[in-house]
């Protein structure tokens, strides 16, 4: 069975005379409901267990994509040299090329950067099992490993990471990648196709040549074999366009291609020798606390040149190599004395080491986060550790006691943060205890994670806590390159962060909803809700774009729209001041705020942030004791303002009261002990753009 771009659908060659050379073949152009519809097809795969034949980015005469270019899918148990069309998969637009086995396909969508896998034992009615992006975010080809578990793929891209990667497909509604393999790092050349012989993975590798790979231990891909077509290097188009490597004989077929179309292609014959590979496996650990130690160094004395790795986050490493023998392994990382040790490495065996290095110098920190106004311990508190070399996450006990030994020497920043207060920062380079008194409220600039919720009923584009990559189209950016300018960290909620191209991970095919813990606003007759928002929308089909970016409110079971944006931009955005009493008669004890974004039929690009979340109570429901005098009032002019503005303050009754103004981190920018009750006071020239939260209190 041959495609071809080039037009004529399938060719099916009998070859049943062979070696007679009187071989019959036929042009197939579809039957039953496309007749005559299939022309130009990019690629194919056969399921052999099940009998049907799969065809990938397929058009018809007149140019047009059929079913979207996505598979369409033939049986030939029947006949096989007259196919029978049976269905089609094409929920996620084009399909480049893919492996199917056993009714499941595992779709390679280049132009999103996705590997899908789907269940086709209806192939009426398809069933989307999950999906993840590959690094390159150009998917390019697919293929089981011996246990079906584990699936390789490879990304055709220049100037993108070009990798075999490994995932465990166990769950496809978890898909996790567990190893990447380059001859030249990933951005040294460009993988094409690859294939699985006895779990060893054979890639056509373009300027590299033929790349051969051990992935019987799929988490620990080790190259074995290296047989170079190309005399140039680099990333191009040039060199090793396919390989075969499954002819009974053993012997490999190579074809090399010009990107140049005037040249001269060449075929190559070669019989490789598969050995397995010698494993070099462990974990780096911290000596003083046995934590895991990342990016640590490992350097074998060895001339061959891709064992040398780094640890994971995790501490662990996996490396490995074909030649065995004795060997000396280095482990290093700055700010800890190295060791080096003796290792032997071994064909088709793991060696493994569990490694400490010792700290040149550290010290400690503890302290309490209490609640303010009443003093009392705030368990579960989440401890966010900014240091020279890493950060660090930790919580309170629920005496409110944190600790963390061990630290390495250099300047830290440390904030304390709980849902349903305020967050509080300092800065210190030793061990003084710091010690956070937390204010109620509601704020988050998601510099810790506190618990938000996300659904989805897109297939891609699902909210994440993250560091935005920004992406761009048409010369805008699509995904933000950074989060709101108007907090001091990099964090926030974006609808996929995974892009290099617009439509990499932005929203598909339906919405994505994030969603706030609850909120105590019982006490209060009103809350004001506000926040930083993002909102791109453009490209796809059909102008102009049909989607929207809503915020919603729930209290009580009820639930109203606070907010909706249909309009595009590439920037950052206030929302302004949201009155909840606008929507609800009462305000509950569990009220939530959630944010969706959503891509309509027919798609376009669709993606949304939310940064800098607020939500003040105002006004104490009738009976309630409220911890706060109704006398005392602050008046602030201009608001907003540009530079200074003035505090209009009055206390009647009062004397030696205190005028504090706060980030919203909590950090004091501002205090004045005041000798009257009422008075002004000007402040705010050079400071740093944002909200702040000026009070009175007693002394």
């Amino acid at each position: 069975y041959v495609t071809t771009e080039g037009g004529q659908g399938i060719q099916i060659v009998d070859l049943s005379m062979l070696p007679d050379s009187n071989v019959t073949y036929k042009h197939y152009t579809g039957d039953g409901a496309i007749a005559g519809q299939l022309n130009s097809i990019h690629a194919l795969h056969i399921d052999t267990k099940k009998g049907f034949l799969y065809a990938y980015g397929c058009g018809t005469p007149t140019g047009s994509q059929l079913f979207n270019g996505g598979a369409v899918v033939f049986d030939l148990n029947t006949d096989p040299y007259n196919p029978v069309y049976v269905g089609n998969f094409s929920a996620l637009n084009y399909v480049h090329d893919g492996y199917a086995e056993n009714d499941t396909l595992y779709a390679c969508h280049i132009n999103t950067g996705l590997l899908s896998i789907t269940d086709m034992s209806d192939k009426s009615n398809p069933q989307l099992l999950g999906t993840v992006h590959t690094p390159g975010n150009f998917t390019h080809n697919s293929w089981l490993l011996s246990n079906h578990n584990y699936i390789l793929t490879t990304d055709e891209k220049k100037n993108a990471p070009s990798f075999v990667t490994s995932y465990d497909i166990s769950d496809p509604q978890d898909i996790k990648e567990l190893d990447r393999c380059s001859p030249n790092n990933g951005l040294g050349s460009i993988g094409h196709n690859t294939h699985v012989l006895n779990d060893w993975a054979i890639t056509s590798w373009y300027t590299d040549g033929v790349v051969i790979t051990d992935a019987h231990r799929p988490d620990n891909l080790v190259i074995t074999g290296w047989y170079d077509t190309w005399p140039g290097s680099g990333q191009s188009f040039d060199g090793c366009w396919g390989v075969y490597p499954f002819l009974p004989s053993g012997t490999v077929v190579a074809s090399n291609i010009p990107s140049d179309n005037g040249g001269n292609g060449k075929l190559f014959v070669m019989t490789p020798t598969y050995v397995r590979a010698c494993y070099l496996e462990g974990v780096v650990k911290n000596s003083c606390n046995d934590q895991p130690l990342m990016d640590a160094s490992i350097e074998v004395n060895s001339s061959n040149p891709w064992i040398n790795t780094t640890s994971r986050f995790d501490g662990v490493f996996k490396t490995g190599q074909i030649e065995p023998g004795d060997f000396k392994v280095t482990i290093s990382k700055a700010g800890y004395i190295s060791q080096t040790i003796d290792i032997s490495l071994a064909t088709a065996l793991v060696t493994e080491l569990e490694v400490t290095l010792e700290p040149l110098s550290t010290f400690d920190v503890s302290g309490t986060v209490t609640d303010k106004d009443s003093n009392t311990p705030l368990g579960n508190a989440t401890i966010v550790l900014e240091g020279p070399d890493e950060t660090i996450i930790l919580y309170t006990d629920a005496n409110g006691l944190y600790e963390r030994p061990c630290l390495n020497p250099g300047d830290y920043k440390i904030t304390a943060t709980s849902w349903g207060y305020l967050p509080e920062s300092s800065t210190f380079s030793g061990a003084d205890a710091q010690t956070f008194q937390l204010t109620p409220g509601y704020y988050d600039d998601f510099i810790s994670d506190l618990n938000w919720t996300s659904q989805a009923t897109a297939t891609a584009g699902l909210w994440e806590r993250a560091d935005p990559v920004g992406t761009q189209f048409a010369g805008n950016f699509s995904n933000p390159a950074a989060d709101s300018p108007l907090d001091d960290n990099n964090l926030c909620y974006v609808t996929g962060n995974n892009g290099i191209d617009a439509g990499a991970d932005d929203v598909d095919n339906g919405s994505v909803t994030l969603t706030s813990p609850k909120m105590d606003l019982s006490d209060y007759t009103d809350a004001v809700v506000s926040f930083q928002y993002w909102f791109f929308n453009s490209g796809g089909a059909g102008t102009p774009p049909n989607d929207n970016f809503e915020v919603r409110a729930v209290s009580n079971g009820m639930s109203a729209t606070i907010f909706s944006e249909t309009q595009s931009q590439s920037t950052w955005r206030p929302s302004g001041d949201i009155h909840l009493k606008d929507y609800f008669a009462t305000l509950s004890d569990d009220v939530r705020i959630q944010f969706i974004a959503t891509d309509a039929d027919p798609g376009h690009l669709v993606e949304a942030g939310v940064d800098v979340f607020r939500v003040e109570p105002m006004g104490f429901v009738s009976g309630t004791s409220s911890p706060y005098d109704p006398a005392a009032s602050i008046f602030v002019s201009p608001n907003p303002s540009h530079s200074s503005f003035t505090l209009q303050y009055e206390w009647p009754g009062t004397s030696g009261a205190v005028l504090e103004v706060r980030n919203m981190l909590g950090q004091l920018v501002y205090s004045k002990a005041l000798n009257a009750e009422k008075g002004l006071e000007t402040c705010g020239d050079n400071w740093t753009p944002g909200v702040y939260i000026a009070q009175l209190r007693s002394p």
